[in-house]
C-alpha cells in the first residue's frame, strides 16, 4: 500500500513537471507570435531555441510549425516553410489541425506558388477559402489568389480580385491587408508600365506598413518605392527614403531583399556619377540570381539592368507540373466537413 502511494505521488509530481514544461513552452510560443509583425526574424530565433519538440502534444507541435511557417514567408525561408507544413500534416486527424485548416492550407498555397506548382496552389487556396472563418481570412486568401493570377500573367483576373477585396479591407480597417493589396497593385502597375500609379500605390502601402510597424512590409514597400524613384530619376526622393530603408534591410535576415537593395544602390551610383565599375556589374549579376521571384527578376531586368547595361537572363516560362505527396490528396479532396 505504501509503495502504491509513493508511486502515485511520484506520478503526480512527474505530471506536474511536464505540465509546467508545456506551460513554459507555450509562453515562448506566445512571445514568438508577438514578434511576427514587428520582427519575424526574432520569432524564428525564439522558435529555434525551443528544445524537445519531438515530445510535444499535437496542439503545441502544430502551433510551433504554424508560427514558423508564418515567420518563414516574410523572411523567405521557403525550405523551412515546406518542412513545417509537411510535418503538420502528420496531425491531420487531430481537432487542432482541423481548427487551423485555413491557416495551414494558406501557408501551403504560398509555398506551392513559390515552387511554381501553380495549379496545385489554386487547389490549396480554394480549399482554404472554403473553410475560412472570417472576412480577414477570406481577404488574405483573395490576395493570395490574385498573386497567383499575376504569376500566371493574368493581370485582368488579378486586378479584378483586388477590386473586389480592397473596399472590404478598407471598410473593416484591416491596415495590414490594405497595405498588401496596395503593394501588389503597385507591382501590377509596374508590369503594365504605369510608373505613376506604381508610385501612388507603393507610397500608400509604405505609409500603412509604418502605421502598424510591420517591418517586413516597410522593407518591401520601401525598396519598391526606391525602385520607382530610380526609374523616374528622382534623386532627392531616393535620398530621403534610402537611409531608413537600407537600415531596416541590412538588419533583416533576408538575402533576397538585400540583393534588390544592392541593385538600387548601384543604380543610384550610376545615376549620380554616370558610371559603375566592372566589379559592380559582377556583383549585380550575382545578386540578380538571389532576387525573390521570377516576377522581380523580370522587373529588375526591364527597369534597372537595361539602364546599367547589365546582361541578365530572363527567367524561363513556368512549365506546368504537379505536386505529388500522399497527404496532398487530402487537399484535393477538400472534405473535412464530417469531422469539423
Amino acid at each position: 500500500m505504501r509503495l502504491f502511494i509513493v508511486c502515485c505521488f511520484a506520478l503526480l509530481i512527474c505530471t506536474q513537471v511536464i505540465a509546467s514544461d508545456f506551460a513554459d513552452f507555450e509562453r515562448h510560443l506566445d512571445e514568438a507570435e508577438d514578434y511576427l509583425i514587428v520582427n519575424p526574424a526574432q520569432s524564428i530565433k525564439i522558435l529555434e531555441s525551443l528544445s524537445a519538440r519531438d515530445k510535444l502534444p499535437p496542439k503545441l507541435a502544430i502551433r510551433w510549425h504554424l508560427l514558423y511557417a508564418r515567420a518563414a514567408v516574410p523572411t523567405s525561408q521557403y525550405d523551412q516553410l515546406y518542412k513545417s507544413i509537411e510535418d503538420v500534416f502528420n496531425y491531420h486527424q487531430t481537432d487542432y489541425f482541423k481548427q487551423n485548416l485555413t491557416t495551414i492550407l494558406s501557408a501551403l498555397g504560398i509555398w506551392l506558388r513559390h515552387a511554381e506548382y501553380l495549379t496545385d496552389a489554386h487547389h490549396s487556396f480554394k480549399c482554404a477559402y472554403q473553410y475560412a472563418h472570417n472576412d480577414r481570412q477570406r481577404l488574405t486568401l483573395t490576395n493570395s489568389m490574385a498573386l497567383l493570377a499575376r504569376s500566371q500573367n493574368d493581370l485582368i483576373e488579378a486586378k479584378a480580385l483586388y477590386k473586389k477585396s480592397y473596399p472590404l479591407a478598407k471598410r473593416l480597417a484591416l491596415t495590414n491587408i490594405i497595405a498588401l493589396i496596395e503593394s501588389n497593385l503597385g507591382y501590377i502597375a509596374l508590369d503594365e508600365g504605369n510608373i505613376a500609379d506604381a508610385e501612388r500605390y507603393f507610397r500608400s502601402a509604405l505609409n500603412n506598413n509604418q502605421n502598424i510597424d510591420k517591418r517586413a512590409g516597410q522593407i518591401s514597400t520601401g525598396l519598391n518605392l526606391l525602385m520607382v524613384f530610380l526609374i523616374q530619376e528622382q534623386q532627392i526622393n531616393f535620398e530621403r527614403l534610402y537611409s531608413p530603408t537600407a537600415t531596416l534591410t541590412h538588419a533583416f535576415p533576408n538575402e533576397t531583399k538585400q540583393a534588390l537593395l544592392l541593385w538600387l544602390e548601384i543604380g543610384y551610383k550610376n545615376l549620380t556619377e554616370g558610371f559603375i565599375r566592372q566589379k559592380d556589374k559582377q556583383q549585380l549579376q550575382t545578386a540578380y540570381e538571389q532576387l525573390e521571384s521570377d516576377k522581380m527578376k523580370q522587373l529588375v531586368a526591364r527597369y534597372l539592368a537595361n539602364k546599367l547595361d547589365i546582361a541578365v537572363t530572363l527567367p524561363a516560362p513556368i512549365v506546368a507540373k504537379d505536386f505529388n505527396s500522399p497527404w496532398f490528396e487530402l487537399v484535393k479532396q477538400c472534405d473535412w466537413e464530417k469531422s469539423l
